[in-house]
């Protein structure tokens, strides 16, 4: 006899009412313990769903709990720790709204887990599905998808078979935990890499900022200790007290200096092969870099446009985009979670991969689509990765509308606006 299994649509068909705001978020990757970065995003998120008095339809677009990573954790137990979060979202459904859960790949477990979603729909009042269609005001329809069936590292081919588990989960179970643990001084955060096929960058990154720098003290040490030692010649006047030293002292100085130009050589030549290495290192990236990751996505919402659909949603990447495809518009939701992104840097240095909390969703009033997102830097980085890439970084630390389909006049707040047209 065949397993139970949970009642999880392969495609839902969901109304929204006139006047209803639709609010999608993704990629929340809740842990089984709550965290620093895990409790802001669920107070933010539950902040602005609280906000809205009437009906709002919100779409979870998949990877909100993880239960790759922790395969040992359950649904309930992960949820029980973000109560805000569950609060806010049952709040919706008494409020006469509607809460619609796309199953990722990151919290798979609910396609097949009979327990696990049942769990999610009592503490969180959401319906679960595989896809969905937004019937918007007006007779349009709006896609939504996780995204990563259009990731081959991360695509299933029975997303309700549990032993159907794709590269990606090897990966993230396996590979990366042994990385960090073999480079648990310097590789730290390799697991959260909103690129993971930036990973050579990365360690080339890595390489250099927490490593040749490190260990390369004696180029400062050196001349330093040269410099002091002439100055205290000249402060002990060895040559009036002991006439004898004055071939010696002026040997001293002309070769004092020589060093310190030799030094000084040798550290230009140590830095532009570490740049070079670190070039040839990053062009080891296995695929689609940056936002070049939503390049499937895109294409997606264009064939779906040119069927007649308004839109496109998924989320996946981890890099929000609201742009325009077709007749209508793609958006990517990011995510609400710890990325380890790259940021240039000054002095033509490497670029420095330093963690951040990103807050990225997206808001669907009508025909006005708003990218809404905010950044907040995080501790770990070194002293030299917070010199190399200061003010590099523009993100507002609170959520700012960043981009809007169709576009308007003026975008509101600070920030840099994310990706409003096609690259």
């Amino acid at each position: 006899m065949a397993s139970p299994q949970p009642d999880v649509a392969d495609l839902l068909d969901v109304p929204v009412p006139a006047g209803s705001v639709v609010l999608a978020i993704s990629d929340l990757h809740l842990p089984p313990r709550r965290t620093a970065v895990s409790r802001r995003s669920c107070e933010i998120l539950a902040g602005r769903l609280t906000a809205e008095t009437g009906p709002v339809t919100v779409v979870l677009a998949g990877d909100v709990i993880e239960l790759l990573g922790f395969p040992e954790a359950t649904a309930a137990e992960i949820l029980r720790e973000h109560e805000v979060l569950c609060a806010a979202l049952s709040s919706v459904t008494e409020r006469g709204g509607q809460v619609i859960w796309a199953i990722g790949n990151h919290d798979c477990d609910l396609a097949w887990d009979v327990k696990a979603a049942d769990a999610v729909r009592e503490m969180t009042g959401a319906r679960l599905c595989l896809a969905a269609d937004l019937m918007l005001p007006g007779g349009h329809r709006m896609r939504v998808e996780h995204g990563h069936q259009l990731d081959p590292y991360n695509c299933f081919h029975d997303q309700r078979n549990s032993l159907d588990t794709p590269l990606g989960h090897h990966i993230v179970r396996q590979v990366l935990p042994r990385i960090e643990w073999l480079g648990r001084d310097w590789l730290t955060g390799a697991h959260e890499m909103a690129d993971p096929a930036d990973f050579p960058a990365f360690v080339g990154s890595r390489l250099f900022y927490r490593k040749l720098v490190r260990h390369a003290w004696w180029l400062l040490a050196v001349p330093f200790i040269l410099v002091v030692a002439l100055r205290t010649s000249e402060f002990f006047e060895l040559q009036s007290r002991y006439p004898d030293t004055k071939r010696l002292v002026h040997s001293a100085v002309i070769l004092g200096y020589g060093a310190v130009a030799d030094l000084i050589i040798v550290a230009l030549i140590i830095a532009i092969v570490s740049r070079r290495a670190w070039t040839a290192i990053s062009a080891l990236a296995l695929e689609e870099r940056g936002y070049g990751q939503n390049r499937a996505a895109r294409q997606r919402a264009s064939d779906l446009t040119g069927d007649g659909y308004r839109g496109f949603l998924s989320g996946h990447t981890h890099h929000p985009e609201l742009l325009g495809a077709g007749q209508g518009f793609y958006a990517n939701t990011g995510s609400c979670t710890t990325v380890v992104e790259a940021i240039p840097t000054r002095l033509g240095m490497p670029p420095a991969y330093l963690r951040a909390q990103q807050i990225t969703w997206v808001e669907i009033d009508g025909d006005q689509a708003d990218l809404m997102a905010a950044r907040i830097q995080l501790p770990g980085a070194t002293r030299l990765e917070r010199f190399a890439a200061h003010g590099r970084d523009h993100f507002s630390a609170r959520p700012v509308r960043v981009a809007s389909w169709p576009e308007r006049r003026a975008l509101s707040g600070p920030g840099r606006p994310a990706k409003t047209k096609r690259p």
